[in-house]
């Protein structure tokens, strides 16, 4: 037991950087130092939009990358309807709002 506490005592106390060099770790350092963008100019933030506003922008643009021939007409939209299954008896819906 006493042999396992000084071989353990030992080991910890090795581990220290007491032998290391000062400049231990520098160039390391400084060769990850130039890997980060340096900007030549600050940048400024943009405004940012609000959903309406961007929904608008977007609709323009994709109305203005379209051919002539498509811009006039609107687009409608699609009603799906599935039909009822035979033996099927219609079921009754729960309303989304009570009745008073």
């Amino acid at each position: 037991m006493k042999r396992a506490l000084a071989l353990a005592a030992l080991a910890i106390a090795s581990c220290g950087r007491a032998h290391l060099e000062p400049g231990y770790g520098h160039s390391y350092q400084a060769q990850f130092a130039l890997q980060v963008e340096k900007p030549a100019h600050p940048r400024k933030v943009a405004p940012g939009l609000d959903a309406q506003e961007a929904s608008i922008i977007a609709s323009t643009y994709r109305k203005g990358l379209a051919p002539k021939e498509t811009q006039d007409v609107k687009e409608q939209p699609i009603l799906v309807v599935a039909p009822q299954q035979a033996g099927m008896a219609a079921q009754a819906l729960a309303p989304s709002v009570p009745k008073e």
